[in-house]
């Protein structure tokens, strides 16, 4: 396992639980408590959690979602493949709405191919990443800024982006399943995701294969009401089954 990918697991198993112990950890990843150590101090650098004698516990609550910068590092080849095959879906002269997960910004980097583009956003990355480019015209969302995701979010936001109506959007959850749709792990995030999904012609969802069956706090959308799904390789054939019943697209 990858160091940035074990940090995103051991941030996720203390927001889930409170806390826990180095011991444990050590046990769980196979490494030596000194690399577990190491691993809390990022952690702890991060704000994500609190270092304490003998383990870690969340800094704030339960939900706090992981930093950006620990996402990017995560499935970066997967949303890579993700992306190269998302850019195919847009063209010349279209409104895109794009939304701040990592994953939609491996598909941001490459927009700069297309002309004349509009794009409705409330990432601080996404504005970065597109601010040089001359043919693309950015339209960023005010709101409450969100340091661990580098976003605008909550109802300032949302009221400026329902003033958009666009030909596309792009969002990508932190899980997909059957019996819960599309979730992440914070509603203001979810709130902002939903606001897009219903502002759009086609509603376009990226999301990497690790993410399937899993299940966050915040629900954003059903899966039916999705146009088309795009991922790094071919889902059960319990989904395959269920987008064909309900007339979702899915690019693998």
């Amino acid at each position: 396992m990858l160091s940035a990918e074990r940090k995103l697991k051991i941030a996720e198993i203390v927001c889930k639980n409170g806390g826990i112990k180095t011991s444990a950890l050590s046990d769980m990843f196979y490494v030596s408590e000194m690399t577990i150590l190491r691993d809390l101090a990022e952690l702890e650098q991060q704000g994500i959690l609190k270092r304490v004698y003998g383990g870690a516990v969340v800094e704030n609550d339960s939900t706090r979602e992981i930093s950006s910068i620990l996402r990017k590092r995560i499935h970066s080849t997967e949303k890579n493949v993700i992306a190269e095959k998302a850019i195919k879906l847009i063209s010349n002269g279209e409104s895109l709405f794009l939304d701040g997960s990592t994953t939609v910004l491996s598909f941001a980097k490459r927009i700069s191919a297309k002309k004349e583009i509009t794009v409705i956003t409330h990432s601080l990355d996404i504005i970065n990443e597109l601010k040089n480019n001359n043919d693309i015209k950015i339209i960023c969302s005010g709101g409450e800024f969100q340091e661990t995701t580098l976003c605008f979010v909550g109802p300032r936001t949302e009221i400026f982006l329902k003033e958009f109506y666009a030909d596309k959007a792009f969002i990508s959850p932190a899980g997909i399943s059957i019996k819960a749709g599309l979730t992440v792990e914070n509603p203001l995030q979810a709130s902002v995701k939903r606001t897009m999904l219903e502002n759009s012609s086609q509603k376009i969802v990226l999301i990497d294969s690790s993410k399937f069956d899993k299940i966050s706090l915040s629900r954003v959308f059903n899966i039916d009401d999705v146009n088309i799904i795009v991922t790094d390789k071919k889902p059960d054939k319990k989904y395959i089954d269920y987008f064909k019943k309900n007339g979702v697209e899915i690019i693998y």
